[in-house]
């Protein structure tokens, strides 16, 4: 089952997240420890204008548990996405509250920003499930595109979204790996 994310679901949405930022090596996390960021990051996740923010997440269910979870907006609002965490880790004393330095998105899309699934879930259609709900939501916000960048080591992950139908427009670098742009039609 497909739901939005609410406010109680935070601590499990950061472990998730969590997984995707420590597998790209973001600089941020050697600037304080776990423990000390995902305080921040909670923090910055009620701000609902937040690239993290609870409001835009949804998260498939699997016999009552959070089994897998995705983040996204649209592309329009990657510029100012992370001002709430900034802001936070700022008022933290961080030097540099930036998780992510680079453009991930094209004009005209929604972005699919995380997709994670527990690793307890995995191989059980999770995943898949997610995917499914993500064009009702951006036709919700007026996007005909979905946008994803996709590690170009990742080749299960590619496979997936070949699957779900969508298909490489380009490529980019993102903290020094190198990824596919992947994109969705809805017209």
């Amino acid at each position: 089952m497909i739901r939005p994310a609410v406010k109680e679901d935070i601590d499990q949405l950061i472990a998730l997240v969590w997984i995707v930022l420590e597998d790209m090596e973001l600089p941020l996390l050697k600037q304080a420890s776990e423990n000390r960021l995902k305080a921040l990051m909670k923090e910055a996740m009620l701000n609902e204008n937040y690239r993290y923010s609870y409001r835009r997440a949804i998260v498939c269910l699997r016999d009552g548990n959070i089994a897998g979870i995705a983040f996204g907006y649209k592309g329009e609002l990657e510029p100012e996405i992370d001002q709430a965490f900034i802001e936070v880790t700022q008022a933290a004393g961080l030097e540099d509250g930036h998780l992510f330095q680079d453009t991930e998105t094209h004009p005209g899309e929604w972005y699919l920003d995380t997709l994670v699934t527990d690793a307890a879930y995995r191989g059980q259609g999770v995943a898949t499930e997610l995917l499914a709900a993500l064009p009702e939501i951006a036709k919700a916000q007026g996007e005909t595109l979905i946008g994803l960048n996709c590690d170009q080591k990742n080749q299960p992950a590619k496979h997936l979204y070949q699957k779900a139908g969508y298909q490489k427009v380009g490529e980019c670098t993102l903290s020094g790996t190198a990824y596919d742009h992947m994109q969705l039609s809805l017209t």
